[in-house]
């Protein structure tokens, strides 16, 4: 079972996320030959969406069926953006197995996406959470429009911190923070906690991000699931990359290996050495590190339950993963 992968045993919430991931299997699959294989495409997920819901929604009595639904379809909504995402990418792994695109095609793949896609909005709608269905259609939406900002800025060497951190909230922080805030609905927190589990999901989302940047440099093929500076190739600059090429001594010939599309072995190898000697792989981790401080100092403001323990050791688990 994937929930081994988050630092979560000892919660109440656990036999929650075990129906979760009965659930996921159940509903995944159509009426029809095709869906059950695509199936697939859940296996070695973290899981640290429903997760969050899970452990926000045990803050206060909640309905069990409810909560339940709710973490499914945040990872059905998480899943279907994956698969999209594969498509987008050209992917031909994803979690150790070769995704739905590659292996059936875009055309399925589209509609596998789809198909989720409207499994998540049928659980969601069925317990009448208007305000949860609301936030999760935004959070869609954010994530399209920042998939096709971050498009728009392959390779574009001009790209600044603050674009870079304004596309990672559509895409990234501003979903794991709906998935925070959805558990705190079902429970009925009040707005002030709700205020407060907002902040956390968005400041846990960009450290989220960030961490994932740093992989790209510091990770291995075998553990990440895909090739190491593969971001870079594509033509997607992250944080590391838009600060090295500000650097005196090793911007230029960045950029003019960027502009070039001059990805071979030996410049890619620069590149990985400039990012350590010049210690900026170090400053966003740092950066990373304050981010989740600051998720953990508005998780100090909720009632001191054991959810709010382990959801601090969830926060320090996202910094120190490996993929």
């Amino acid at each position: 079972m994937t929930l081994v992968k988050l630092p979560i045993y000892g919660t109440k919430g656990l036999e929650a996320l075990k129906q979760v991931e009965a659930r996921l299997h159940e509903i995944c699959r159509g009426n029809d030959s095709q869906t059950p294989v695509f199936s697939a495409v859940l296996q070695g997920g973290k899981r640290l969406r429903p997760a969050l819901v899970i452990l926000f929604g045990s803050f206060a009595p909640a309905p069990r069926a409810e909560l339940v639904d709710v973490a499914t379809a945040v990872e059905l909504i998480h899943t279907a953006s994956l698969v999209h995402d594969d498509i987008i990418d050209h992917a031909g792994h994803r979690r150790g197995i070769p995704t739905i695109s590659a292996r059936f095609g875009n055309h399925q793949a589209v509609l596998y996406g789809d198909f989720l896609f409207a499994r998540a909005f049928a659980l969601l709608t069925q317990h009448g959470q208007t305000g949860i269905l609301a936030n999760m259609t935004r959070a869609i939406s954010l994530m399209c429009e920042g998939e096709m900002e971050q498009s728009a800025l392959r390779f574009d060497c001009n790209l600044t911190e603050a674009d870079y951190m304004a596309y990672v909230h559509k895409k990234t922080a501003f979903f794991l923070s709906s998935c925070c805030l959805a558990g705190a609905e079902v429970c009925g927190l009040s707005p002030v906690y709700q205020r407060h589990i907002t902040a956390f999901g968005l400041q846990l989302g960009y450290a989220f991000q960030l961490t994932d940047d740093l992989l790209d440099y510091c990770g291995t093929g075998e553990v990440t699931g895909k090739p190491v500076l593969h971001d870079l190739a594509e033509g997607y600059l992250t944080l590391p990359v838009i600060r090295l090429l500000r650097t005196h001594s090793h911007g230029p010939f960045l950029r003019r290996l960027i502009e070039e599309r001059d990805f071979s072995a030996a410049n890619m190898d620069y590149v990985r050495a400039a990012l350590e000697s010049t210690g900026i792989l170090d400053d966003v981790r740092r950066k990373a590190s304050l981010l989740l401080m600051r998720a953990k100092q508005n998780l100090a403001r909720l009632p001191a339950v054991p959810e709010r323990a382990f959801l601090s050791r969830l926060a320090d688990h996202v910094l120190n993963r490996q993929h």
